[in-house]
């Protein structure tokens, strides 16, 4: 009986952790007044709206978001495709490397084809990018 109870005061412990996002906690700093608005369903939509507009401006900073130039070119050279991988080898998620959805398949589709070459690890990033010998971290 003891079990029991030991379980379910374990699992009741387990699903009252919940983890809230840093958007939905508002950052108010020492002798700043605030406002009721802060505190509203309008400003989580405000902050929503401007967070996506960050969002927007850091995809339109990759050199590869550019109409010109297409990822699938560059499959041979792994040291730039090894910016969009992650140490152990995956590729990272749009919302990561902060290219557009088309950019973002093409890039998937360029570290594919330099992986089937045989240019790049699947399993690790390119060796270019890791800290030479020596030097501090």
């Amino acid at each position: 009986m003891d079990a029991f109870k030991a379980a379910t005061e374990m699992q009741q412990t387990q699903t009252q952790k919940t983890t809230i996002d840093d958007r939905f906690i508002p950052s108010f700093h020492n002798k700043t007044t605030y406002d009721p608005f802060d505190f509203s369903i309008a400003s989580q939509r405000y902050q929503n709206k401007v967070y996506k507009s960050q969002l927007a401006k850091n995809m339109q900073s990759s050199s590869f978001n550019t109409v010109e130039i297409n990822p699938t070119d560059f499959y041979v050279l792994p040291h730039l495709l090894s910016s969009y991988v992650n140490v152990s080898g995956q590729i990272l998620h749009r919302s990561v490397t902060g290219l557009s959805g088309k950019k973002q398949k093409q890039m998937a589709k360029a570290i594919r084809r330099a992986r089937a070459f045989g240019l790049m690890s699947s399993v690790a990033k390119d060796v270019s990018t890791f800290p030479k010998r020596g030097s501090s971290l």
